[in-house]
């Protein structure tokens, strides 16, 4: 039987990426790992994020996945290159923020990268910032991502504090999506703008890496069935 594709993020956020990766690769199985336990990876410190990482990619490497996508820009951006070195024999992808996407094809004006606090102060995200960022303003959402995730069943809820979150940036022509969870605020977004902005948003890109990688490496599938299983780091209130 073909090895599976592990997929992790802290909660529904990585659901869109898998979505995207499932999408493209539609003999591939997927495990998709959500980290209730440890939710929001956004909010805490570098060292207690790299560990969370670390420890969602050893548990997809004991289930034999052959690749492990971080569907959260917070952990690749602090947590990849270690999952890297300590499994050079998987292929491991993460997530970021389409920085580089929207500095090359937005056309005037400024845009706006939405991130977390994690995002925000990590090594990564400032090198793109420093490469690309000339015209984009990181905003800071803190606990927009566990608010999405509280409310995930009525968004309405939320539409006033990310309407607020966007108030300071009214003439922007753009919003990078710098965290997995934003995905389910896309048209809210768009509402408050009137739809004149463009959405950046990096897990179709991710997708398409997946699938180079896998292609490069001989690994594509070609089972005529598959599985997509779901796994939880905490008990779930139905």
């Amino acid at each position: 039987m073909d090895r599976p594709i592990g997929v992790f993020d802290s909660g529904i956020g990585g659901l869109n990426v898998l979505h995207e990766c499932a999408a493209l690769l539609k003999n591939e199985s997927f495990i998709y790992l959500a980290d209730y336990a440890a939710m929001p990876f956004g909010e805490k410190g570098e060292d207690e994020v790299r560990r969370i990482a670390v420890n969602n990619a050893e548990r997809l490497v004991e289930m034999n996945c052959k690749a492990i996508v971080v569907a959260c820009n917070t952990a690749t951006a602090i947590g990849l290159e270690d999952i890297r070195r300590l499994y050079p024999s998987v292929i491991s992808l993460g997530l970021e923020p389409a920085i580089k996407p929207c500095a090359v094809e937005h056309d005037g004006g400024y845009a706006v990268a939405l991130v977390t606090p994690a995002t925000a102060k990590s090594k990564r995200f400032n090198e793109l910032m420093n490469l690309y960022g000339d015209n984009i303003v990181a905003v800071r959402c803190s606990g927009l991502a566990k608010s999405i995730e509280e409310n995930i069943f009525n968004l309405e809820n939320i539409r006033a504090d990310v309407y607020d979150i966007l108030s300071d940036y009214r003439g922007a022509s753009a919003v990078v999506l710098g965290c997995s969870h934003y995905s389910y605020i896309s048209n809210m977004i768009k509402d408050y703008y009137g739809g004149r902005v463009n959405i950046y948003d990096g897990a179709r890109a991710l997708a398409l890496n997946l699938k180079r990688r896998l292609d490069w490496e001989n690994l594509i599938s070609a089972a005529d069935e598959r599985t997509i299983r779901f796994y939880s780091t905490k008990k779930i209130r139905s």
